[in-house]
């Protein structure tokens, strides 16, 4: 058994200079290269770890965690923490801790691109373009500027999107349980329950948390409240959307279009039907992709792994299980 602390990351692909230097002084660091890791595999290695930092493709279970009896700190690199079994790391007095904040200029940022790309069907204007079609395969558009936008889950994402809507001196409307309205105006967003924004938006961008209760939160009877013309975004979680209601509602012209980052099996298979829809622009998975957001994620996520190796508690921004230490 090494006497040193070990740091088990399952996913290395992307560079992570900063994360190695930041930890490597202070113990071993145990990475699982660029293949996923299964279950058994994890279970085997886990006794052995004193913290396990994870991005989101593999799944932190309870097995995982029951067997890693040095366990310390269970780090998301990252934000969305479905894959990490939360009430088993707290069972187990284990803290889990995510990076909130890091990646939201950068999502807000990319949400916008995907709002003027389907607006404006940039993608398929391209596409058109290269395969010789001039114009002929573009449909007039509308402009942004004086829309109505919704915006669903008002978080350090939505927030962020929301500054960068002002500019078009449109109308914006956020929906988000768990935020004041008080706070929800400070941030510069008319507060609307969700059928008011549903019916009144012309663009939606999703940024809410997924969970039971916004699982398939847009599904077909949601998505034709929606205006005929409108366009809906989203950069949180796939399954917050019904991808087979809204394959049907676009097809069908209940909504003008959408704007995808996440779905709701990742990696997406190259047989989904929205990929074979032209009103559909997408991307896999890659609104928090920047450089400033990957360092910043790094730190944070470092950060509370060295907290937790020296006794200390991580920071209560952070910790998303407090209640492990409680008597």
């Amino acid at each position: 058994m090494s006497a040193r602390p070990v740091f088990f990351i399952p996913e290395f692909r992307e560079p992570r200079e900063m994360l190695s230097k930041l930890l490597s002084p202070h113990g071993e660091i145990r990475d699982g290269g660029t293949r996923k890791w299964t279950e058994e595999e994890m279970v085997r290695g886990a006794k052995e770890w004193d913290a396990i930092l994870v991005t989101s493709r593999e799944q932190i279970t309870a097995r995982v965690i029951e067997a890693a009896d040095r366990l310390r700190i269970i780090a998301k690199i990252g934000v969305g923490v479905e894959n990490i079994d939360i009430p088993a790391a707290t069972r187990c007095g284990v803290p889990v801790v995510n990076c909130p904040g890091s990646n939201a200029v950068s999502v807000a940022e990319m949400a916008l691109g995907l709002i003027l790309a389907a607006v404006r069907q940039i993608p398929q204007g391209m596409q058109g373009l290269a395969s010789g079609h001039w114009r002929d395969k573009v449909r007039i558009r509308w402009e942004l500027t004086g829309a109505t936008f919704g915006i669903v889950g008002f978080g350090n994402v939505g927030r962020q999107l929301a500054r960068l809507l002002k500019g078009f001196e449109g109308r914006i409307l956020a929906h988000d349980g768990f935020v004041p309205p008080e706070r929800v105006r400070a941030g510069g967003a008319e507060p609307a329950d969700l059928d008011t924004l549903t019916r009144e938006s012309d663009v939606i961008s999703i940024h809410c948390s997924l969970t039971p209760e916004t699982r398939h939160m847009f599904g077909a009877a949601r998505l034709r409240q929606m205006k005929k013309g409108a366009v809906l975004v989203n950069c949180a979680r796939g399954a917050v959307i019904d991808e087979a209601a809204l394959a049907e509602a676009l097809r069908e012209g209940v909504i003008a279009g959408a704007g995808l980052d996440v779905f709701e099996e990742e990696p997406a298979p190259r047989d989904n039907p929205l990929f074979a829809l032209p009103s559909v622009v997408f991307t896999p998975h890659q609104a928090g992709a920047t450089f400033q957001a990957r360092d910043r994620i790094n730190q944070m996520a470092a950060e509370s792994v060295l907290r937790a190796v020296r006794g200390e508690r991580p920071d209560p921004a952070m910790l998303l299980n407090p209640e492990v230490y409680r008597a």
